[in-house]
């Protein structure tokens, strides 16, 4: 009987000491794990960083004596004319804005004209430029506050003020 005891024993240590080990392993995996987790959204920052400058480079517009301002009515650019224009209206000047992403923003609008885009649709065209969903949703808030984008929530889209009824509100 002592011998089963003696024997039982040693499978309990044996299974505590598998059991030890198994824990220090996960610990160590664990570790390694964030750091290689961290060191990749380190790797994914720089690429955004990457990205933006070189689309910022790309996309960036003449610099003007009124760079300083936050957000600036400069002339207007008009739209290509191969681009239909819906209802046979005049095509309204896109506006300049300050900030890239704000830009990218108001010319998707202005292409869209009237049908407008949807929220995705927005920050799909953000994305393409290279730039984060969120530069998409913040910038989107800013531009709704500054009153040259509307948000419709019925129809869930958003549109790019007239500039004229804009200094109405």
């Amino acid at each position: 009987m002592d011998v089963i005891i003696q024997m039982c024993q040693e499978r309990d240590r044996a299974r505590q000491a598998a059991a030890d080990r198994t824990r220090q392993l996960q610990e160590l995996m664990l570790e390694h794990v964030s750091a290689i987790a961290a060191e990749t959204a380190k790797a994914a920052r720089l690429d955004q960083v990457i990205a933006t400058l070189r689309q910022g480079a790309a996309y960036a517009p003449e610099p003007t004596p009124a760079a300083d301002q936050a957000e600036t009515e400069a002339p207007a650019q008009p739209l290509p004319a191969d681009e239909p224009v819906s209802g046979g209206a005049e095509r309204e000047p896109v506006p300049q804005v300050s900030g890239l992403v704000a830009q990218v923003i108001v010319d998707a609008l202005a292409k869209a004209g009237a049908k407008g885009l949807s929220g995705s649709e927005v920050n799909d065209a953000v994305r393409d430029a290279g730039f984060t969903l969120d530069a998409s949703e913040k910038n989107k808030t800013r531009l709704k506050n500054k009153n040259l984008v509307y948000h419709d929530r019925k129809a869930q889209h958003w549109y790019l003020k007239d500039p004229t009824k804009a200094s109405a509100s």
